[in-house]
């Protein structure tokens, strides 16, 4: 081997050693590193707290908007849909034929009991009237007339019957004069009934005189008017159709199990108008004992004062109707009632112990009796609630047991304030 060989060997020698030596040195301070940031760690103070070393770590305080518990003294209410109705719907048709001479309604126009809808030639009847008028002079003057025949006949009678008392007639002549004096009676009595079937004729055409006026038959509104002046309608053709607007209906569809509390209490039942949010107390409630087998409703009408006219039939509403006795219930927001592992729970604010410090929230367990724009209603006999509480209604999802609270007010920037 040459000398050359020899030095390169060594050189080559000496560059593994010093990256030896390099490594080792690079792997010893890692070490050291990895061993000071474990040291610096441990002697760190918990996020949120200064748990001792080994202890657990101490949660920060949560943010959480609260309100208080009211108690109130309510009942539960079903929710039932319906419609207003008129409480009478009339399509007021002609009585006689004839032509229309004048109609004086137009659609929209209120009216009142007796006001004219038109009006029907009468030209006909007027021709008739006057026809019985002169049939019952007539038949008057031939009742006057068969008195006098009558009355003859009574004395002629009597005279005959006394000459034959004295013979100075024959039998012949008195049967003759008792005949005249049945047939004057029969007569008079005939005349008489002529009196009454004129009479009779003559009232009959004044009524049909009365008939060719179409009249409204209740106070409302025309809501159609059918004919024209010139047509010529036959008896039972509509003129025109009203609705009575005072008082209206309300028609409620209401499940079969309330059927027995839907009218129970007038004074709470309410009727609420779905296109304005009004609420009206009905008068009167009636439910109609029948219930549809295949929904399960039966309806219930209530009826509503309705002066100003302003409710009007077909509109939509809900019913707002008591199905059980008035008691005290807590009143809570929804948003205040949590599902979670433990049931059905609600956060209570806490004082803090020695009233220093922050409040905490404490879990009460409640069964919601029912629901009711936005608010649930816990009965007031369950415990964990008092008079002045204080409930949390946002940031409630994310509370754990003994975690100190950060009470917001509504309207509050972004930072907490304590109580």
């Amino acid at each position: 081997m040459s000398e050359a060989d020899k030095n390169s060997m060594n050189g080559q020698g000496e560059n593994r050693g010093r990256r030896t030596v390099t490594i080792a040195v690079m792997a010893l301070v890692l070490v050291v590193v990895t061993v000071v940031v474990i040291q610096t760690i441990q002697r760190a103070p918990s996020a949120g707290g200064s748990g001792g070393q080994g202890g657990p770590p101490t949660l920060p305080p949560a943010a959480v908007y609260v309100t208080d518990i009211i108690r109130e003294n309510t009942r539960d209410e079903a929710m039932v849909t319906g419609t207003f109705r008129a409480t009478s719907h009339a399509d007021v048709a002609a009585r006689e034929a004839g032509a229309v001479a004048e109609v004086l309604v137009d659609e929209g126009d209120s009216v009142k009991t007796g006001t004219i809808l038109a009006k029907l030639d009468e030209r006909r009847v007027s021709a008739l009237l006057n026809e019985a008028r002169a049939a019952l002079e007539s038949a008057e003057n031939l009742v006057r007339q068969r008195d006098a025949e009558r009355a003859r006949a009574s004395k002629d009678l009597e005279m005959k019957q006394a000459l034959r008392g004295r013979e100075a007639i024959s039998a012949s002549d008195l049967l003759d004069a008792e005949k005249m004096m049945t047939v004057a009676i029969a007569q008079h009595r005939s005349a008489e009934d002529g009196i009454k079937a004129a009479q009779s004729r003559l009232e009959f055409l004044k009524v049909q005189q009365a008939d060719l006026t179409v009249v409204a038959p209740f106070d409302g509104v025309v809501v159609a008017r059918n004919v024209e002046p010139g047509e010529w309608v036959a008896a039972g053709t509509v003129i025109a159709s009203i609705v009575a607007m005072n008082p209206i209906e309300a028609w409620l569809r209401v499940p079969a199990r309330h059927s027995s509390r839907a009218n129970s209490d007038l004074a709470a039942f309410r009727v609420r108008r779905s296109s304005s949010g009004e609420i009206f107390k009905p008068t009167k409630a009636t439910a109609i004992p029948d219930v549809d087998g295949r929904s399960q409703l039966f309806t219930l009408v209530a009826t509503i004062e309705n002066a100003d006219g302003s409710l009007i039939p077909g509109e939509s509403v809900t019913g707002i109707v008591p199905v059980a006795d008035a008691k005290p219930y807590w009143r809570i927001p929804v948003n205040a009632v949590v599902q979670s592992p433990r049931g059905t729970i609600v956060q209570v604010v806490q004082a803090p112990e020695g009233g220093e410090g922050l409040p905490t929230g404490r879990a009460v367990p409640v069964r919601v009796a029912f629901e009711r724009n936005g608010n649930a209603y816990v009965d007031a006999t369950n415990e964990g609630f008092k008079d002045g509480d204080q409930i949390v209604v946002e940031g409630n999802e994310r509370l754990r047991p003994g975690q100190s609270l950060m009470i917001r007010t509504a309207g509050e920037g972004a930072e907490p304030k304590a109580p």
